[in-house]
C-alpha cells in the first residue's frame, strides 16, 4: 500500500461517535501468504467504522478518515493535481463498506482545506495534511460510519499500531485493492527514522515500521495510523519498492502545527 505524491514519482507514498480505545483490525479467515498489506491479510468496516475511500473523477484516489460527522482527514498531497487544488465538486468520499466495488454510502465534498505550508512540489514534504468539509452531519446515522477520536498523549518508540487502506497488494498486478487491507507497524524514533530516510523528521512527523519486510503501498496515502485506538497519523510517504525494510513517514496528528490546523479546520 503507497500512493504517495502521484504525479511526482510513486514514492509512498468531536462528535460522540468514536472508535473506541481497544479496537482492533478484524482478522479475516482468508489470510494471505506474505501477511503484507500489499498482498496483506483483509480486515472489515465493521470493526473500525472510519475509514473511507477517496474518489476523484470517479477513479480511486487515497484513504482517508471521519474525524466528525462532518469532517474527514487525509493527506495533502491526495487533494492536490500537480500544483493546483482539485475541485471538491469532483471528489466523493465513500463510506460504510470494506469493498471498493461496493460504494455503499457516497458523500460529496464541498471543501478542501490543506495545510497552508504544504509544498504540492515535494515528494518528501512537511505539513502533509488536509481537512475535507462534507455537508453536515453527512456522516451521521450511516451504517458503519463514524468518527475515530483524535491522539491526545505522545506514542512512545516502540508502541504497536496499525494502518488499514485499500492500496497495492500485489506488486505484480499494482491495482489498488478491492478488500480493505492491514498491517501492523512500530512506531520508531525520529532520529532513526531520519537516518533511513536521509532526510531530517520534523516534530510534526512519526515513523513506524514492521520489521518484517511488511508495509503500506501506492493508494493508502491518506489513511490512518492508529496507536491505542486513536487517530495518530496521516500516510504520507515512504520508500520505493513498497516491500523495503525502510520505515514509513506519517504526518503527526499530535504535532503542534498539525493539530492547530485540525482543530482551525473541523473545530476539534
Amino acid at each position: 500500500m503507497k500512493q504517495i505524491i502521484c504525479l511526482l514519482i510513486s514514492v509512498l507514498v468531536c462528535s460522540t461517535a468514536v472508535l473506541t480505545q481497544d479496537a482492533k483490525p478484524t482478522k479475516s479467515v482468508e489470510v494471505s501468504q506474505s501477511g503484507r498489506i500489499i498482498n496483506g491479510p483483509s480486515t472489515f468496516i465493521e470493526g473500525l467504522r472510519y475509514p473511507l475511500s477517496m474518489w476523484v473523477n470517479r477513479i480511486y484516489n487515497c484513504g482517508a478518515s471521519i474525524i466528525t460527522t462532518s469532517h474527514a482527514l487525509t493527506a495533502a498531497h491526495c487533494v492536490y493535481s500537480s500544483r493546483t487544488l482539485i475541485n471538491p465538486a469532483l471528489m466523493i468520499l465513500v463510506g460504510g463498506t470494506s469493498y471498493l466495488n461496493n460504494p455503499l454510502v457516497q458523500v460529496g465534498v464541498t471543501r478542501v482545506a490543506a495545510h497552508p505550508n504544504y509544498t504540492p512540489t515535494v515528494v518528501t514534504s512537511y505539513y502533509d495534511v488536509a481537512v475535507l468539509t462534507v455537508p453536515t452531519n453527512a456522516f451521521a446515522g450511516k451504517p458503519n460510519m463514524a468518527p475515530i477520536a483524535l491522539q491526545i498523549a505522545e506514542v512512545a518508540a516502540g508502541t504497536s499500531c496499525f494502518v488499514v487502506g485499500w492500496g497495492w497488494f500485489d506488486n505484480n498486478i499494482q491495482q489498488p485493492s478491492n478488500n480493505l487491507r492491514y498491517t501492523f507497524l512500530n512506531t520508531i524514533t525520529d532520529s532513526s527514522c531520519s537516518l533511513s530516510q536521509n532526510s531530517r523528521i520534523s516534530f510534526d512527523q512519526i515513523c513506524g515500521v514492521n520489521g518484517n519486510n511488511i508495509d503500506v503501498c501506492k493508494g493508502d496515502s491518506g489513511g490512518a495510523l492508529v496507536c491505542g485506538g486513536r487517530l495518530t497519523g496521516i500516510v504520507s510517504y515512504g520508500p520505493v519498492p513498497c516491500t523495503s525494510a525502510k520505515p514509513t513517514v506519517f504526518t503527526k496528528v499530535m504535532g503542534p502545527n498539525i493539530r492547530n490546523f485540525i482543530r482551525s479546520q473541523a473545530g476539534i
